[in-house]
C-alpha cells in the first residue's frame, strides 16, 4: 500500500509507485495481506530525472503499471538489484535514461507492457548475457518448459535460444577485441563467458560457421 496526500493507494503485482522526497508519503504491507513480496527501488537526482517522473505521475497517478516481463520491467530489474550495472556513470546515466524512456512508452501504449516469451527471451539475453545466463534461467523468465521455449524461439528467429546467446556474446567478445587494450581473459568475463577457453572455443567455431 502507498499512503500519500491523506489517500491510501493499493500497489498491486507488476506495478510500481512513485515517491517525490521531500513530500510526506509512506508505503507499508497490510498485516492482513499473506502473499510473498519483495520491495525494490531506485533513487533518481537531478532535475531532468524529477521532471520526467513527475510527469509520469500527474499523467498515471503515483501507482503505475511496470510489468517485470516487459522491456522497461527487465531495465529496471537491471538498475535495482544491481546487476551489470554499469560502473560508468555516463553508462549508467544512458541506462536509466533507456528506462525512463521505456516505461514513458509502455504508459502511453498498454498494449507493449506484455511481451511474447521469444520477446521476453530476446530482451533477457541483450541485458544478462554478460552474466552466467543459460536457457534453463531464461525459460523459467518466460514461465515455457526449456523445450517449449527452445521450439517456439528456433521457429521465429532461426536459430536456437543457446545459439542466438552465445553468437552474441561472440560478437560482443570480437568488438573489445578489435578496439584493443583488455586481456582475453577479462573479455571472457566481461562476456559471460566462463573462461578465456571458452571463449576461444567460441571464437573458433564461430569462425567455422560463418
Amino acid at each position: 500500500m502507498f499512503r500519500i496526500g491523506g489517500t491510501t493507494r493499493t500497489v498491486p503485482a507488476d506495478h510500481a509507485f512513485i515517491a517525490l522526497v521531500p513530500e510526506e508519503s509512506t508505503y507499508f504491507y497490510p498485516k492482513e495481506a499473506t502473499e510473498p513480496w519483495v520491495l525494490s527501488w531506485l533513487n533518481f537526482h537531478g532535475d531532468f530525472s524529477m521532471r520526467v517522473v513527475n510527469s509520469f505521475r500527474e499523467a498515471y497517478g503515483p501507482v503505475l503499471a511496470l510489468p517485470l516481463r516487459s522491456k522497461a520491467g527487465m531495465l529496471y530489474d537491471r538498475l535495482s538489484s544491481g546487476k551489470e550495472r554499469p560502473t560508468d556513470p555516463f553508462e549508467n546515466s544512458t541506462l536509466c535514461f533507456r528506462f525512463l524512456m521505456e516505461w514513458a512508452r509502455q504508459l502511453a501504449r498498454p498494449g507493449l507492457q506484455e511481451q511474447s516469451p521469444v520477446e521476453v527471451a530476446l530482451n533477457l539475453c541483450a541485458t544478462r548475457f554478460r552474466e552466467p545466463l543459460g536457457v534453463k534461467e531464461i525459460a523459467a523468465a518466460t514461465g515455457l518448459t526449456r523445450e517449449h521455449l527452445t521450439r517456439l524461439f528456433t521457429r521465429q528467429t532461426g536459430c536456437s535460444p543457446a545459439r542466438y546467446l552465445r553468437d552474441l556474446r561472440t560478437g560482443r567478445a570480437r568488438e573489445m577485441m578489435e578496439i584493443g587494450g583488455s586481456p582475453i581473459k577479462e573479455v571472457a568475463q566481461r562476456c559471460g563467458f566462463s573462461s578465456a577457453k571458452s571463449l576461444q572455443r567460441a571464437l573458433s567455431h564461430h569462425s567455422r560457421s560463418a
